[in-house]
């Protein structure tokens, strides 16, 4: 403010001297303004340049976001989805698993059945065996009618009657009679 009364004090009171001195500063100012002015526009110009650029980046890493995203929630479905097959998965194998727990004892109850059964054949074939001269006359029956080299022949029903003879050779404190 100051020196705009200056200024106009030597335009008005001024002589040649102060005038041209006074015009060589006005124009050193306004040169020095222009060019400041130049700086701040080239500087607004690079700012502007420099806001575009950054909005493009901005613009980039929100695509990548964005699909970082989408891939993030396709992996999370399919890890979803096959946790749920891994899950039906093992909830069948448990259910097998207690269904050939089930199967395998019934199969050793009728196991243990037919065993029982057999015995009770055993016991038939050599009801009313009660010395051992009888004993070795069934035993040769037996042998005679189940060995499997007959037509009707079984080889576990020989087995079983070889294990009954010799149980019952014990009982009657003798040796094996063949």
């Amino acid at each position: 403010m100051e020196e705009r009364k200056n200024i106009e004090e030597i335009i008005i009171n001024g002589n040649e001297d102060d005038l041209s001195q006074l015009r060589v500063w006005l124009f050193k100012e306004s040169v020095r303004l222009e060019n400041h002015e130049s700086a701040l526009e080239d500087k607004y110009k690079q700012l502007e340049r420099d806001e575009i650029a950054f909005r493009k980046r901005m613009e980039a890493e929100e695509i990548k976001l964005d699909a970082a995203k989408k891939k993030l929630n396709n992996d999370k479905a399919l890890f979803e989805q096959r946790l749920r097959i891994l899950n039906n998965g093992f909830d069948q194998l448990n259910a097998d698993k207690k269904k050939l727990e089930n199967e395998y004892i019934k199969l050793e109850r009728e196991k243990s059945y037919q065993r029982e059964n057999e015995f009770d054949a055993l016991d038939l074939l050599f009801r009313g065996v009660n010395n051992p001269i009888a004993l070795k006359k069934r035993y040769k029956d037996l042998m005679k009618m189940f060995h499997p080299d007959n037509i009707s022949g079984d080889q576990e029903m020989v087995q079983l009657i070889n294990q009954e003879y010799r149980t019952l050779c014990r009982q009657f404190d003798i040796s094996m009679i063949n």
